[in-house]
């Protein structure tokens, strides 16, 4: 059985590695479906990692060293699909590992997910699907108040959950539709994004007011 966990200790850690090491913007079609495949395979462990590699100090280990760096890489390629892949890859790890990425989460919630809202060089698909992470966190009640006890109710953090919702905020009420935006999101896709905020907005205000409704 410590074969076996060895065995696959070794193999994460080598996929995690050319996950690192890998340059998503200078790719031949082969290197591409490489890394795609390296990135399915990642996404399938930590999407259901199982109660061994949930407490296994190496795993997290790895997941700090090499996945996290990996994704502050690639959740900026602007190949679609290693974006896709990535951004799930957060989320699982969001979903699964927050209690040992406090640090690795505020990064790539502030440095990459708010930057790519925020800038008028993204795109529709890239904003959508940061949207859609939002949007899953916004329907858990218990991932809006450990984001908001862990960073804003920290005095030596951020405060990362007012910042989602300003920028959700903005959003909804109009901000890709201002000319610095207009190069990249066509009047359609302005529309669907705003739509979208909104309804997240909606789900945090509904899951916030019966949390606490429910403490009273």
């Amino acid at each position: 059985m410590k074969r076996h966990f060895n065995d696959a200790i070794i193999l994460f850690k080598s996929i995690c590695t050319l996950f690192l090491k890998a340059d998503s913007s200078n790719m031949n079609t082969y290197t591409l479906k490489s890394q795609i495949m390296g990135l399915e395979l990642i996404l399938n462990v930590v999407e259901k990692p199982g109660a061994t590699f949930l407490t296994r100090p190496e795993f997290i280990s790895i997941i700090k060293s090499s996945l996290c760096k990996g994704l502050l890489k690639h959740c900026v390629s602007n190949e679609k699909t290693i974006f896709a892949l990535s951004i799930s890859i957060f989320y699982a790890l969001f979903v699964h590992f927050r209690e040992h990425l406090k640090y690795e989460i505020l990064v790539l919630i502030e440095e990459i997910f708010l930057k790519v809202l925020n800038s008028g060089n993204s795109n529709y698909h890239h904003k959508y699907l940061i949207l859609r992470v939002f949007d899953k966190i916004a329907k858990n009640t218990k991932h809006l108040i450990e984001i908001f006890v862990n960073y804003d109710c920290d005095v030596e953090s951020k405060d990362i959950l007012e910042k989602m919702i300003d920028t959700l905020s903005k959003i909804a009420q109009g901000k890709f539709s201002k000319t610095e935006h207009s190069n990249m999101l066509t009047e359609k896709e302005e529309y669907s994004l705003k739509l979208y905020a909104l309804k997240i907005l909606a789900s945090v205000v509904n899951r916030l007011n019966q949390f606490w409704s429910e403490e009273k």
